[in-house]
């Protein structure tokens, strides 16, 4: 009788456990979902040839924060990131739990056998990861500002730690300017400029091999600023 209860007890956590992750994930699909509808601009706002949402908070190390609540929020890779990064790319991301630190490591891209570190936005701790990617790890590039994002993190400093990104006119200026330094060291490291019409092209990594790539990739995604 003891060991029937017992097992009846286990029995009952393990179904409300499984209920409660159906319900979380329940509850993050709609926020992505709203997510995804919210940054589809019906005119999109392009600097230096980069689509640049204006809703958005940037790091320099071209991640992008939307905030949810007063202390959570979804990041992700901006449209530079996912340009260079290119359509093959694999991403590890950081597992629910994982405390991060705002301009320290917390993203490993993957092309190949090469692999470059990049940035978490904010600091806080992983509460999800976006499962689709392990699936589907070209999302991020078809999608990197809606379905592609890659975690949310609980940030009880959110607000401190927006105030140290980039919005509005100072983003745009640091895609001005990133879009003329990335053509001054892409001419350097490849001799040539790679643009389609005067637009960078959509999968700048093809055009790079892979020691190009990574020389590329450290400085522009992983900058070393020690700190946002």
């Amino acid at each position: 009788m003891v060991v029937l209860l017992v097992l009846l007890t286990i029995a009952t956590f393990l179904t409300i456990d499984i209920v409660k992750r159906r319900r979380r994930e329940a509850a993050l699909l709609v926020e992505s979902e709203a997510l995804h509808n919210s940054l589809q601009e019906e005119e999109p706002s392009f600097v230096g040839g980069f689509r640049l949402p204006t809703d958005l908070s940037y790091h320099p190390g071209h991640t992008w924060v939307h905030p949810v609540s007063a202390t959570t929020a979804f990041v992700g890779i901006d449209d530079f990131a996912r340009r260079i990064l290119g359509q093959d790319i694999r991403i590890t991301l950081p597992e629910e739990g994982t405390s991060l630190a705002q301009g320290k490591a917390a993203i490993v891209a993957h092309k190949g056998d090469t692999t470059v570190s990049m940035l978490s936005p904010i600091a806080g701790d992983v509460i999800a990861v976006n499962r689709d990617l392990l699936n589907d790890p070209e999302l991020a590039y078809r999608d990197s500002y809606g379905r592609g994002w890659l975690f949310k993190v609980k940030a009880p400093q959110l607000r401190n730690d927006l105030a140290n990104l980039l919005r509005g006119s100072l983003a745009k200026k640091w895609m001005e300017d990133t879009r003329e330094r990335f053509q001054h060291q892409l001419t350097l490291a490849t001799g040539s400029v790679i643009q389609d019409g005067g637009m960078p092209v959509e999968d700048i990594s093809r055009a790079l091999t892979a020691q190009e790539w990574e020389t590329l990739v450290q400085e522009f995604l992983s900058p070393d600023i020690g700190g946002a």
